[in-house]
């Protein structure tokens, strides 16, 4: 994208600082950085005033900043990047710096607090945060492309799919057709949970072999030029018992519900909730021990949230997770998961992905 797209988002921006009372914001999150201006190094100190944009980088980046964003004031800095955000902040009689304060570590604080002791840092909550919320046209096109690079990927991993696999060996296997479909990278570290594996939420591949009639879950996602997809998959290898493919269905339900409440205007909490409880029906609930979904995007988890944690209401042009899971400790768990971008009427499904739990 050419600064034509940015610059109506630093606009954004300087409207937020005015309301905010803050002068400057600085910001050394690099998926904030990558929305505001292009650069996609991981590293850098971003600084925008009223009167100018201020990329901070040591000499590893300023030239891939130059060709990314040439219309970018790109300052390499010696020493410590506090001495530059000092010295452009004296220069422009600036005050008032607003922080991101869920990104920078109270040793940074302290460390600008000092080179600055004349300027007032104010903390702020969700500046750059609450702007990415809603994708634009260019974001949401990266996103379905990330969704079928998921896609391609994980049909061409579960054709290879068979007992005595290890789960290491599966998310190798997974992330190498990710590669091969043209992914810059995972989301996240894959998991695959295997029989009682697959009750650990969270549960990063293992070396424990895959056995024959055991229920896999594989949760994975791709990075699609710096926007992320998120898929969650349960297959079983082999035939299952009446009381698993009891339980399975009914998780589909559950999670067939939630799917059908999200919609622009919907509440986040009372989609959650009416999942829970159709799981509550059939004895279920103790098991769902997290929230429904999340947001995706520049980062894998981003405002807002499907849970019991919030009051926030859906609005179209967001993208969602969502993912219901049951997870009987000792035995074994299942999670299906679907992104959806949040429409007027409903949502537009980045998974196409068949929900089959016995493999053929």
């Amino acid at each position: 994208m050419e600064n034509e797209a940015y610059g109506p988002r630093i606009q954004k921006l300087q409207e937020r600082m005015a309301a905010a009372n803050v002068e400057a914001f600085f910001t050394l999150a690099p998926p904030s950085m990558r929305y505001l201006t292009g650069f996609t190094g991981e590293e850098g100190y971003l600084l925008v005033v009223q009167g100018g944009v201020h990329l901070i980088l040591d000499g590893r980046f300023t030239t891939q900043a130059q060709e990314e964003c040439p219309w970018v004031d790109v300052i390499e800095y010696t020493g410590h990047f506090t001495r530059s955000v000092a010295e452009l902040l004296v220069a422009g009689h600036t005050h008032w710096l607003g922080f991101e304060k869920e990104r920078i570590s109270f040793v940074q604080a302290e460390q600008m607090r000092t080179a600055m002791p004349s300027v007032v840092m104010v903390p702020t909550e969700g500046m750059v945060e609450g702007m990415r919320m809603v994708k634009d046209a260019h974001e949401l096109d990266m996103m379905r492309a990330a969704g079928r690079c998921a896609d391609k990927a994980f049909s061409a991993m579960i054709r290879q799919l068979k007992a005595g696999m290890t789960e290491n060996e599966v998310a190798a296997l997974l992330e190498y057709e990710m590669r091969k479909a043209g992914a810059q990278g995972t989301s996240f570290a894959t998991i695959v949970g295997s029989g009682a594996r697959g009750a650990l939420p969270h549960g990063i591949a293992s070396s424990k072999v895959i056995e024959h009639g055991d229920v896999v879950v594989i949760d994975f996602g791709v990075n699609e030029n710096g926007y992320m997809s998120d898929c969650t998959r349960t297959v079983a290898l082999g035939e299952q018992p009446a009381d698993v493919l009891e339980t399975y269905a009914w998780l589909l339900d559950a999670q067939q519900l939630g799917l059908s409440l999200i919609r622009a205007g919907a509440s986040a909490r009372s989609i959650d909730t009416a999942v829970r409880n159709k799981l509550k029906e059939h004895g279920l609930a103790q098991y769902f021990t997290h929230g429904l979904g999340h947001g995706v995007g520049l980062e894998i988890h981003e405002a807002p949230r499907l849970s019991q944690g919030t009051d926030a209401e859906l609005q179209a042009g967001e993208v969602v997770t969502c993912e219901p899971g049951v997870y009987l400790p000792g035995r074994y768990g299942m999670r299906v998961e679907d992104s959806v971008i949040v429409t007027a009427d409903g949502f537009e499904s980045l998974t196409q992905l068949s929900k089959e739990l016995v493999l053929p």
